[in-house]
């Protein structure tokens, strides 16, 4: 199956979810594993683990809600990651316009594929369909990076490398959170990665970026989104040399054109998680492995080796890289 038929079964099952405190676990057997292999990567010996939806504080009868109040999901690769083997890397992403924590399990899933890394999930104002705050996502990356431990277990380290990023208006809030622009948040992060950020008046060109960054973007509007205020602006504000853009080139495909929701499993109302598009999330786990690796072993990765890692996909990805500026 494709990874897009994979991501609505894991989106199915965490749906299904709710009503239990089990976690959902992915290929726990040999046909399983060859199911989902397109996610992980042609790992056959990969598990990859969804927590389900957990909730942080609580809304009153009234709407008002605790500080922090926000939802958040976890995912990672039990063959790489246990009690005995904490998770070194954790990515606190923040989900798009009327979106749930819930709804990027293939995503979440690529991005950790054989690596020592839990991809957290966050909706930063639940019950919301709006999801610029950069004060409400301050709050909930706060709150879990100070009480890694309780909110994420035992399995991740205390002293985890922390990524932030997220998708469309997630994303935006996670730029606006950052110090360097006037934001709350209590930690300079290791990297940023961006699917396609999107904010509000002067928008994520209005922004600095400091830290590392992996944006991504396209080179044809889709769902109202400017391209030189989304993804392409990230790539473009960030003034850290450690810098890649990868640009999918969404060609018109007669009503199965690939979308600014690719990145959720099953899309939005606005735009749906096509077929066409289904090898964008895998594509987007390799980068992330290659942009993490940068990072955190100090040792950038080459334009080449992001190049490389498009595959067959190749002419449907242009890679900006370092010191040059992303165009459309």
């Amino acid at each position: 199956r494709t990874i897009q038929d994979a991501s609505k079964t894991v989106s199915r099952a965490l749906r299904a979810r709710t009503s239990s405190s089990l976690p959902i676990i992915i290929s726990t057997s040999k046909e399983q594993q060859q199911h989902y292999k397109s996610i992980i990567n042609n790992m056959s010996t990969t598990n990859i683990i969804n927590s389900g939806a957990q909730t942080v504080g609580s809304t009153s009868i009234l709407g008002r809600s605790t500080k922090p109040r926000y939802d958040y999901q976890t995912t990672y690769d039990s063959s790489v990651v246990s009690d005995k083997s904490q998770a070194k890397v954790v990515i606190l992403f923040v989900v798009g316009t009327a979106m749930s924590c819930t709804g990027y399990a293939g995503l979440a899933a690529n991005c950790v594929a054989g690596q020592s890394t839990m991809f957290v999930t966050v909706d930063n104002s639940p019950g919301s369909s709006v999801k610029l705050s950069g004060e409400k996502t301050a709050e909930a990356f706060n709150d879990i990076q100070a009480n890694i431990k309780e909110r994420l277990g035992d399995i991740v380290s205390p002293s985890a490398t922390i990524f932030v990023g997220g998708h469309s208006a997630g994303g935006y809030s996670a730029i606006e959170a950052m110090q360097e622009n006037g934001g709350d948040l209590s930690f300079k992060p290791a990297g940023y990665m961006g699917c396609d950020p999107l904010g509000r008046g002067a928008g994520v060109p209005g922004l600095k970026i400091e830290c590392p960054t992996f944006a991504m973007g396209f080179t044809i509007q889709t769902c109202l989104v400017t391209l030189d205020q989304a993804g392409l602006a990230a790539y473009n504000i960030t003034s850290n040399s450690n810098r890649v853009m990868m640009q999918i080139i969404n060609l018109r495909n007669f009503g199965n054109q690939i979308t600014h929701c690719i990145f959720a499993s099953d899309g939005c109302p606005a735009c749906p998680s096509h077929d066409a598009g289904a090898w964008v999330r895998d594509v987007i786990g390799k980068f992330s492995t290659l942009f993490v690796d940068s990072v955190v072993k100090g040792k950038e990765a080459t334009k080449n080796q992001y190049e490389a890692a498009t595959g067959d996909k190749a002419s449907l990805v242009n890679v900006f890289y370092g010191a040059e500026p992303a165009t459309v």
